[in-house]
């Protein structure tokens, strides 16, 4: 992965697979849908593509998993709903993708979308159903400024004042938080999604850029329940390792780093080295 200043910001040169593929598809299911609705809809039971791939408030009663992954490609009929999200993938998703790698950028993808999905579920009433990519590419946007907080953008409505990015990230993230919780649906938009999808791009990205203070985290929750860590370390300190336990600290260092090793086998494998 290359964590250095992004480049090709809204170059066509520069667009990526990945990005490119979910463009395309995305555009292509808004252009069926509107061209060829009504020429597909008997055989969808009357229903439309947006019908049927969307995320209904009542999936998890039915068993629709599928929703929460179809979702994310339908959009509404209104242009602006899909030109807003598209225009968004396309200026800030090669970077991202560029940064962490096509497989990857779609983990970011799927995961920002589906957790966006369950989290406007937790708050939709019976009868509401949820569309569009808005909770993949808040999770693109929210990726973007765990891997370059301090890089500016211009923003479409007020090109002479660029902002940092972790600087619009954390106001979307506010005006989102506020809107999930006075009213889930503000005209038409899942704030719900929204937020959801922005923490877990965030999430996805920073653990992936700081290993480090993600395998911290984790070392510190392990060990919180010790009765006595003065004890734990002195123990370690009288054991003997054996050359099978050697070995697997050894390869364990070699596949997953220093960073993976628990307290314990620091310990031990400070001691086998004096």
């Amino acid at each position: 992965m290359n964590f250095g200043e992004p480049r090709d910001i809204g170059n066509m040169r520069g667009i990526t697979p990945a990005v490119k593929y979910l463009l395309i598809i995305n555009i292509a299911i808004y252009l069926i849908d509107g061209w060829f609705g009504e020429v597909i809809r008997p055989f969808l039971n009357g229903q439309t593509l947006r019908d049927v791939f969307a995320l209904q408030a009542d999936w998890m009663d039915r068993l629709s998993f599928g929703q929460l992954f179809t979702y994310m490609f339908v959009h509404s009929p209104k242009i602006s709903h899909i030109l807003m999200n598209m225009l968004s993938l396309f200026f800030i998703g090669p970077t991202v993708e560029r940064t962490l790698g096509s497989y990857r950028f779609f983990i970011l993808y799927y995961l920002s979308g589906i957790l966006g999905g369950l989290g406007w579920s937790l708050l939709a009433q019976d009868g509401q159903s949820c569309v569009g990519a808005s909770g993949a590419v808040m999770g693109i946007l929210g990726a973007f400024a765990a891997l370059y907080p301090n890089a500016k953008v211009v923003l479409l409505f007020f090109p002479f004042f660029p902002i940092k990015v972790w600087k619009l990230v954390l106001a979307f993230a506010l005006f989102e938080f506020f809107q999930t919780f006075i009213h889930p649906v503000f005209g038409g938009i899942a704030s719900a999604a929204h937020l959801m999808g922005g923490i877990a791009g965030f999430a996805y990205a920073f653990s992936l850029k700081h290993p480090h203070v993600i395998q911290k985290l984790k070392n510190k929750l392990l060990t919180r329940g010790t009765s006595n860590p003065k004890a734990s370390r002195s123990t370690a300190k009288n054991e003997t390792l054996s050359k099978d336990e050697i070995d697997h600290i050894l390869d364990k260092i070699g596949k997953q780093g220093m960073g993976a090793l628990t307290p314990r086998e620091r310990d031990l494998l400070k001691k086998a080295t004096r």
